[in-house]
């Protein structure tokens, strides 16, 4: 009698470690679905790159196959009776004011979109294939080609005039910084142009090669390089603030926070500098590449990191705060009202709540 009542506090005592192990398992397998949960996916043109907007409570969807669309925020359902067609490849994001959707082409048309209906408003032909988004000031926007031109746009008539001719080849988005627009091109030139008149405020070449946006940091502009180094300019004079070193190109913009300077490079390091005087906060891995990022919402920071998942990071110390993984082939990110929005390379499109 006493040997089995030994045998079965033996095995009650064997069973409290594989019972403590099993609940943490459990635990972890919670945490890990609610991290992979999405609240909506939505399949675009297959094998075509989806680069999302947020704009209120819906998104505007770019696919790179000549294909715009417009989906609600909460669900993913189409708004549009129809999406918007054109012959023309399609790589950037799109920028809204008001109730219109600007949308550049590869091949320097310029569409203004009614953003509840998809209609064409209106359309130009500029000069020069369009790498970028276009700038927003009010009702104005600001376009940067190829060909080193510098156009502004009504948005919401479509009239335009060419601000500037600069002969430099135009890689990305610009910025507004105040009076001036500052944009960077592949061969290490960057500019400012003033507005509205037009002229060339100042002009700065560097050895390096850009194909990043330009970012407003304040009175500072901030450019990435591709041999791995941060640009911060004053907007207004053109003089070298500070510059930064990665271990990665840098083409994706950077962002700041409080009085800080935010960068990401492509081997998956965030990087932090205080903005005034360029001192470095930290660097830190937060994953083994980056596609998107870093974006601002609230008091955190969001990437899309490593092709598959959003990362939400604490801008103090750059430790990753929560994940969300299984978006695959994630290449753009977007947040706004709430969400966070993944666009993928192969058309479709991850919608995640955000709980704060």
């Amino acid at each position: 009698m006493r040997q089995q009542q030994r045998k079965r506090q033996v095995l009650w005592l064997a069973l409290i470690p594989v019972v403590i192990v099993g609940a943490t398992l459990v635990g972890i397998l919670v945490r890990a679905l609610a991290a992979n949960a999405v609240a909506w996916t939505y399949d675009g043109p297959p094998d075509s790159l989806a680069v999302p907007t947020v704009a209120g409570n819906v998104l505007i969807a770019v696919f790179s196959e000549g294909q715009v669309r417009c989906l609600r925020l909460l669900d993913g359902s189409e708004v549009w009776p129809t999406p918007f067609r054109c012959p023309q490849r399609l790589l950037s994001a799109a920028a809204t004011v008001a109730d219109t959707a600007v949308i550049c082409s590869d091949y320097g048309k310029v569409y203004g979109l009614d953003m509840s209906t998809g209609a064409v408003r209106w359309s130009r032909e500029l000069t020069g294939a369009l790498r970028g988004s276009p700038a927003i000031a009010d009702t104005l926007a600001y376009v940067a080609t190829r060909a080193g031109k510098l156009y502004e746009l009504d948005t919401q008539s479509g009239l335009h005039r060419l601000l500037a001719d600069t002969h430099v080849p135009f890689c990305a988005s610009p910025a507004l910084c105040g009076d001036v627009v500052v944009a960077a091109g592949f061969d290490g030139a960057i500019v400012a142009i003033e507005i509205p008149g037009g002229q060339l405020r100042w002009r700065k070449r560097v050895n390096a090669t850009f194909v990043a946006p330009a970012a407003q940091i304040g009175q500072l502009v901030a450019i990435g390089s591709d041999q791995g180094r941060m640009y911060v300019l004053d907007a207004q004079t053109g003089e070298i603030a500070y510059t930064r070193e990665a271990s990665g190109l840098l083409r994706t913009a950077a962002v700041s926070l409080d009085d800080a300077i935010f960068f990401c490079d492509s081997d998956g390091w965030l990087h932090s500098c205080d903005a005034a005087t360029g001192a470095s906060r930290f660097s830190r891995r937060i994953g083994n590449s980056l596609q998107a990022g870093p974006l601002v919402c609230g008091d955190a920071l969001y990437c899309l990191v490593d092709g598959d998942r959003v990362v939400k990071v604490d801008p103090a110390s750059g430790l990753i705060r929560r994940r969300w993984r299984g978006c695959l082939g994630a290449s753009h990110l977007a947040l706004g009202s709430d969400y966070i929005v993944v666009g993928t390379h192969t058309g479709k499109l991850y919608g995640i709540e955000l709980d704060h």
